[in-house]
């Protein structure tokens, strides 16, 4: 054997060690969307291959650090101190900032500076580096602090570096997609129903189940708007489409009824007036509509007032298991200016229940052929066998035929709206 050979074996061997040991890093970091679960495995990485003690510290809110650390016995810790200035540690505030994965040593008196806590963690050895955690995202989550009780050779500056470019890019990710879910979350908390309102004399009760997608809310929406003088606007609704878009839209319908009711009481000018919005909007979508009102409510008699702009008809069940279609002309919202709206007044005595559906009900496919819709007729035959149910037990009942209906298969939003005169 030459003695080139001999020499070149001991450093192929690192190089496949570095390489097995990236490809455990792509392997362990894959996938990962949370950046707490992130961090802890990036801190697990890098000691004992890099490190005799890994922290991962990224910036957290009301002025703090987080951090992550894990130890040559395997043990872990995590927790937040608070955030020194840029003054006071110049070496980690380059590094949170950097666009590159530069290997720093801190030096000793910045490292006396860190909090108690964190300090602690890097105390007892030779050197401590930062290296900037880059995402490849415009920014940096996080840095990396290496704690040896060697220097780095040169022959490892070049794997730390490798580390940091894939650490960096799984916390970018993570921490892009914590913020995409905080915003879901604030988007969905603003644009879900609300709470029914309880009001004197009459029971109402809602359902709602948006379609598979990533927010909880979709194209389907319902309000109900008690008035101080006992009187009360309902409306149900569906927007073309659902998704994101379609639940943005849903919002500014609902927020400008609860608005516009209160100086415009008529359904059918109510929907005038969205309609005139949508369109001054500039947007391409448009929206279904039932606009309700209660007039006047006696002993045993409630009045409604019904406008609709293109929506399914609503139903009433009479006490008797009489079902009423309630039939109101009115175009689809948002379409053109020329729309018209149509409103019918319906009677509801007591044990009578008004329904209000959208179209995820009746369009649901399924049944014994796996491509039939639910359709207006068996809604009503359904809505028949209900008499003298809680308005609760009857909505659970339509849903859970339609979902038994549809199979397993997808379905579009679906929202459901009752209203009954209550006993006083």
């Amino acid at each position: 054997m030459t003695d080139a050979a001999a020499s070149a074996r001991p450093a192929d061997a690192a190089q496949q060690r570095d390489v097995a040991f990236l490809a455990e890093v792509g392997g362990r970091l894959c996938g990962r969307l949370d950046t707490e679960g992130t961090a802890a495995t990036v801190a697990e990485l890098a000691s004992p291959v890099l490190a005799d003690r890994s922290v991962v510290l990224m910036p957290a809110s009301r002025g703090r650090w987080e951090w992550w650390c894990h130890k040559l016995d395997g043990s872990a810790g995590h927790g937040k101190v608070r955030r020194l200035a840029p003054s006071a540690a110049p070496v980690l505030a380059r590094a949170m900032f950097a666009t590159q994965s530069t290997i720093r040593v801190i030096p000793p008196a910045e490292l006396t500076a860190l909090p108690g806590v964190l300090r602690e963690q890097l105390t007892g050895f030779n050197e401590v580096s930062a290296v900037p955690l880059v995402s490849g995202l415009g920014d940096t989550p996080g840095v990396l602090l290496l704690a040896r009780s060697e220097s780095l050779a040169d022959s490892e500056r070049h794997v730390v570096r490798e580390f940091a470019e894939r650490a960096g890019a799984a916390l970018g990710s993570a921490s892009l997609f914590g913020k995409q879910q905080a915003a879901i979350e604030g988007l969905e908390t603003t644009l879900h129903p609300a709470e029914i309102p309880a009001v004197p004399g009459v029971q109402i009760a809602a359902h709602y189940s948006p379609a598979a997608g990533p927010l909880r809310v979709g194209g389907d929406f319902y309000d109900v708007h008690p008035r101080s003088d006992g009187t009360l606007l309902f409306l149900l609704g569906d927007v073309c489409g659902n998704g994101p878009e379609a639940a943005a839209l849903t919002g500014n319908i609902r927020h400008a009824l609860g608005a516009l009711h209160l100086v415009e009481r008529e359904p059918d000018r109510l929907l005038d007036l969205v309609n005139t919005m949508l369109l001054g909007s500039g947007g391409s979508r448009f929206a279904s509509l039932v606009v309700g009102s209660m007039t006047s409510r006696s002993a045993d008699t409630m009045r409604l007032a019904l406008g609709s702009g293109g929506h399914p008809a609503p139903l009433v069940l009479r006490c008797d298991g009489t079902v009423d279609e309630v039939i109101i002309s009115g175009m689809l919202v948002g379409v053109t200016s020329a729309a018209r709206f149509g409103q019918e007044t319906v009677e509801l005595h007591s044990g009578d229940v008004c329904l209000l559906y959208t179209d995820g009900v009746t369009e649901a496919r399924g049944g014994p052929t796996g491509d039939e819709m639910f359709g207006e007729e068996r809604l009503s035959h359904l809505l028949g066998t209900c008499c003298d149910l809680p308005l609760e037990t009857i909505l659970a009942k339509i849903n859970a035929a339609v979902a038994e209906w549809l199979g397993g298969n997808d379905h579009d939003d679906i929202a459901l709206l009752a209203i009954q005169p209550q006993a006083s």
